[in-house]
């Protein structure tokens, strides 16, 4: 049923029942009660005073949680809008000269269509061009003019203009001519083999009735099916290399002399060499990743059985090819056997001829066909302004080369390897794609900013339905790739949203190389990616990198992504490595409130390999719940992730809820895992810095914790122990408490760099205290099931749950403009004066991500500072977590020489300078610090002034210039920088020394020479700033007071300090106080307040 509302001039569709997905996968979008009840279903908020202020995306529910933990789809209905102007365009009837002004006078071709002629090709200006619905159009477009802000080129359908879907495809239908008898002599079983000649070369084929569209593969040996779920390659054939001195890396020459991989398989491959030559191989690789990837067979060894063929980046070693790793033959006409549907291709020219073999043995004269032709239908670059809606898209073709490696000269992208049905290739502004259907396609969305100077910004793809693509689903990119080493080589993407889509099932043929994802995002600098249902990804379900890419000299400032309320369910169909969500490189990276259910990841030669060996377990699979791929600054909190099995020895056995590499300054709080072989795991732990709280672990079966290479045994383990350590991993700066345990049965934890086994509860939680980390109680052991029925999705909490109460409240900053120093007053575990800075900033000197941990961070020392001026704060709760200064003779402070320390480091450029190595050596201006130049730059502060002080240093760097915020003698704070003879000061209107919490926010905009105050989240007072000057000097930086007196006497719970103003971060005080004080991670899963203290996991107790 479709509702069709009139409003001026406006439809208004709301789909009640989804349309007919004709794969035969539908899903119907949740049509209850709002999801927005509860929380904001109104535009605007008002405060206390009446004040209406701006409701932020982040505060809405992208998706419908329920109070058993499941997200729910709900797409925003379908919108038709039109400019001033309309064009009409119906493929089937309409005709280029006519005038395209009204329905009955349609166009055939859209005016930028290359085959447009007539009055549609004469057509210009800002138009919405508007496509009958039950009307295929057959082309491809290619975007001329660009909108204009509030005034976009439209492309869309009118709900009153015909009936079904309008629909754009790349295919052409086939639907007689078909010869009867293949007169190719390779073909076997001729007779029930038909052909057709063709003026285009197809790589895809569909047969599409009324109920159904069934693709039909290109001929393959074996004629493969899916019959397992959870291994989908069951049925390929596998490298056996029997006889072989070797069982990877197995190389041969041909006879051109062009060294290539071997893969032996001396059960299958016992054809004479034309079975074989000129195949496309596609195989599986290792040690990781392992999505296959097709090449071309160039070698044939009758003796060992085996065909020769490219490694997966050219080179015959550039990956392993191993003993049991799969593959399987397509694309030679001796494959065309199969009675469940084949075809092959014999291409001569920009043609050739179809050969066919339909399920069934059916006549293809009595079916229709679509065959693919375009690649890619919509194509734009460097336009801005530019919206689709409401429009179908289905049967792309590829590229004919499959195995062709996607980049030319120094990693030039080769365009024609990046097809989509709506692609921007280079920079763009404010491009939206909203309530489209994608099927059957090569990919939906491919954006990337590949051209210098041109930047992709404000872009969207919202409330679409994608299914069944051989790419990725949405992919959205900066345009630095992999071994750019300039900042500004491509161009980049700074705004992205990908809300409220359902994908299914995307990444079923992969490129040559790289893996293909549901939801791609690289590097955007504000991201949101929320309310996303995706339903078995062959990859990924959400793969996103934030900041920048390893070995890049840019420096990244502003860095913010947000994942929420997505749900990933069945992934990692093929290939391993990865994370149904997974997060990349910098941060901050809030991922909240997501749902990630039986990651896959299996891998056919570790199974072989580990399957009946009591040393190996968890052999079966590699892929991740959650993934953190060398990611740093990421808050993952109210998640819940689910596998199959817990069992190290099955098959099915799900590797982890979460896994890190290289990644620190990360906290996992409130999370419920269940059903995992472990629970977390973490290589190259050296940073420390991480948090597990209030996380309920249920059925974990081999470690809890697996947070360094455990040894081989209890007894080696005690061993490595007691012998000096190689490596030093910071322990000290860790955090595990409020977890909730239950169904343990393997070992809780390794952290220590020795690998000893911690096996018990209390065996860990000793070490912990041993190790000094910050917190270190680790949890609880539930005697019974904490949730009601997690074996069913039901992760709600039982009656009388050990995880009452037992959750955390963690402070979760708004990420803002170069953050340089970030203090939330707790110590380091093992020295109660060693105040710990956690700023994230990924400057220049940030290039490889190894050892991003050794680059400077500005901890204060405490002076006349103890364990017991530890208070508990307001802002969390997991420890005393605020600082407490007697106003006597306490402060702390970090030293001009520790904020001024220069270092050196090694760049070994790469396509720039042709593999030169340069040391760069980073001081003054270039080290960022709190050190302030002549920046923009703000102070924030959340702290309690005693009642009735009339002074107190807050936070000071000064001398001959610098800047100072402290509490002035009328109870209010006062904001002073200073640069030569040239000073200015503002003071609050407001007081502070009430005794009560306050929140300030200093800021200097040197641009427009402005300070402003803001106290507890409003503008308390502005005024002017100094004209242009460094405000560097020499003194130390003090908090609390300096060696000279202003002591300050109340309590600090949080003070950071950043080089840019609200207005650099893109955000404003009500957006950052609102998130601080009364966002998600204030709330459960589904956005309930805790009732009295939070309870662990996900779900707060009803």
């Amino acid at each position: 049923m479709i509702t069709l509302l009139k409003k001026t001039g406006i439809f208004i569709i709301e789909v009640i029942v989804a349309l007919l997905c004709l794969s035969g996968k539908r899903i119907e979008p949740y049509t209850g009660e709002s999801p927005l009840k509860g929380m904001n279903g109104k535009k605007n908020k008002t405060t206390s005073e009446g004040a209406s202020f701006k409701t932020y995306s982040w505060e809405s529910y992208m998706a419908k949680a329920t109070e058993t933990g499941d997200l729910l789809w709900t797409p925003k209905p379908f919108v038709y809008e039109t400019g001033n102007s309309v064009r009409y365009i119906d493929f089937e009837a309409g005709d280029d000269s006519y005038t395209g002004l009204t329905k009955a006078d349609p166009w055939k071709h859209h005016p930028w269509d290359p085959a447009a002629t007539g009055n549609s090709l004469n057509c210009k200006g800002i138009q919405t061009f508007v496509f009958k619905k039950g009307s295929v159009y057959r082309g491809i477009i290619i975007i001329q003019e660009p909108g204009e802000p509030g005034n976009p080129v439209r492309f869309t359908s009118d709900p009153s203009w015909g009936e079904g879907e309008a629909c754009i495809y790349g295919s052409v239908r086939i639907t007689d001519g078909w010869k009867k008898g293949a007169d190719h002599a390779d073909i076997p079983d001729a007779a029930n083999v038909w052909y057709r000649d063709l003026n285009f070369a197809p790589r895809t084929l569909w047969m599409v009735n009324e109920k159904e569209i069934t693709r039909i593969p290109i001929a393959r040996m074996p004629n493969w099916k899916i019959s397992d779920n959870e291994d989908i390659k069951s049925e390929w054939w596998a490298w056996d290399y029997k006889n072989s001195k070797q069982y990877f890396h197995v190389t041969m020459t041909n006879e051109a002399g062009k060294e290539l991989t071997l893969g032996i398989d001396t059960e299958n491959l016992t054809g004479p060499k034309e079975l074989y030559m000129g195949a496309i191989a596609w195989t599986e690789f290792g040690w990781v990743d392992g999505t296959p990837y097709p090449s071309y067979v160039q070698g044939f060894d009758a003796e060992k059985k085996g065909i020769g063929f490219e490694g997966y980046l050219g080179s015959p070693k550039s990956r392993f090819i191993a003993r049991n790793h799969r593959y399987y033959l397509e694309d030679k006409p001796h494959y065309l056997d199969d009675p469940d549907g084949e075809f092959w291709f014999n291409k001569k020219g920009e043609g050739g001829r179809l050969y066919l073999r339909l399920p069934g043995n059916a006549d293809p004269n009595t079916v229709i066909l679509e065959a693919g032709k375009e690649t890619t239908l919509i194509n734009m670059e460097e336009k801005d302004h530019i919206s689709f809606s409401g429009l179908s898209f289905r049967f792309t073709n590829v590229s004919w080369n499959l195995t062709e490696l996607p980049w030319g000269n120094k990693f030039a992208l080769k365009k024609h390897l990046y097809p989509a049905c709506i692609r921007v290739w280079g920079g763009g502004c404010d491009i939206h794609v909203a309530n489209c259907i994608f099927e059957n396609v090569n990919g939906a969305v491919y954006m990337k900013a590949v051209k210098p100077g041109f930047n992709l910004d404000k872009v969207s793809v919202t409330d679409c339905e994608i299914r069944e693509t051989d790419h990725n689903g949405i992919s959205i990119e900066d345009g630095i790739l992999w071994g750019f080493d300039m900042p500004d080589d491509a161009g980049h993407l700074l705004d992205v949203k990908v809300l409220r889509n359902y994908i299914y099932k995307t990444g079923l043929r992969s490129q040559r190389t790289g893996s293909s994802n549901a939801i791609n995002v690289i590097c955007g600098q504000t991201v949101e990616i929320a309310g996303n249902i995706i339903e078995t990804p062959w990859h990924a379900g959400v793969n996103v990198f934030g900041g920048k890419l390893g070995g890049n000299l840019g420096g990244i400032p502003l860095s913010r992504v947000l994942i929420y309320q997505n749900k990933v369910t069945d992934g990692i169909r093929t290939g391993d490595d990865c994370g149904n969500i997974e997060t990349w490189q910098g941060g901050t990276s809030y991922v909240y409130n997501n749902v990630s259910g039986n990651p896959g990841g299996f891998r056919n030669p570790s199974w072989m390999d580990g399957k009946d060996n009591p040393d190996k377990p968890g052999s079966a699979r590699f892929g991740m719940a959650y993934y953190l791929d060398g990611a740093f600054k990421n808050y993952y909190f109210n998640n819940i992730g689910w596998g199959l099995s817990k069992d190290p020895w099955s098959k099915v056995g799900a590797t982890t809820m979460f896994q890190e590499i290289i990644s620190y300054q990360n906290a996992f709080f409130n999370n419920t895992a269940y059903n995992f072989v472990k629970g977390s795991r973490r290589q190259s732990p050296e940073a420390g810095s991480n948090k597990f709280l209030g996380n309920i672990w249920d059925g974990i079966g081999d470690w809890v914790f697996w947070h360094t290479v455990p040894a081989k045994s209890p007894i080696a383990g005690n061993e490595h122990d007691a012998a000096p350590q190689k490596n030093h991993y910071a322990l000290e700066t860790n955090a595990f408490s409020g977890n909730v345990f239950h169904d343990i049965t393997g070992k809780y934890a390794s952290f220590k760099p020795s690998g000893q086994w911690h096996e018990s509860f209390e065996e860990a939680r000793d070490i912990l205290r041993e190790t000094n980390a910050i917190a270190s109680d680790l949890g609880v052991v539930a005697s019974a099931a904490p949730m009601n029925a997690p074996d069913k999705h039901d992760f709600s909490l039982a009656e009388g749950s050990a995880a009452i109460d037992q959750g955390v409240k963690v402070f979760v900053p708004w990420s803002l403009y170069a953050t340089v120093g970030e203090w939330g007053f707790y110590p380091a575990g093992n020295d109660p004066a060693n105040i710990l800075d956690e700023h994230w900033y990924m400057t220049p000197y940030y290039v490889t991500r190894g050892d991003y941990y050794l680059k400077p961070m500005f901890h204060l020392k405490g002076v006349n500072i103890g364990k017991n001026d530890y208070v508990e704060g307001p802002l969390e709760d997991w420890t005393r977590g605020a600082l407490h200064f007697n106003g006597i003779d306490q402060y702390a402070v970090c030293t001009d020489s520790s904020l001024n320390k220069s270092f050196d480091y090694t760049i070994k450029y790469r396509w720039n300078r042709e593999g030169q190595t340069e040391i760069k050596h980073v001081a003054g201006k270039d080290l960022k610090s709190p050190e302030v130049y002549d920046s923009n730059f703000l102070i924030e502060a959340y702290f309690k002034a005693e009642q009735g002080i009339t002074g107190g240093v807050l936070i000071e760097k000064m001398a001959a210039a610098g800047y100072s915020l402290e509490v002035n003698k009328q109870g209010g704070v006062t904001f002073a920088i200073k640069s030569g003879s040239q000073t200015a000061v503002i003071k609050s209107k407001a007081r502070i020394n009430d005794g009560r919490w306050h929140h300030v926010i200093a800021e200097a905009d040197r641009s427009s020479k402005t300070l402003t105050l803001y106290v507890n989240g409003k503008k308390d007072n502005s005024g002017a700033a100094i004209e242009n000057g460094y405000l560097e000097n020499n003194s130390d930086m003090f908090v609390g007071g300096t060696p000279q007196g202003r002591y300050f006497k109340g309590t600090m719970d949080f003070m950071r300090v950043c080089l840019g103003t609200l207005a650099d971060a893109k955000t404003d005080i009500n957006e950052l106080y609102t998130w601080q004080f009364s966002g998600p991670f204030l709330k459960d899963f589904a956005g309930n307040s805790p009732v009295g203290k939070r309870d662990a996991g996900a779900l707060e107790k009803k």
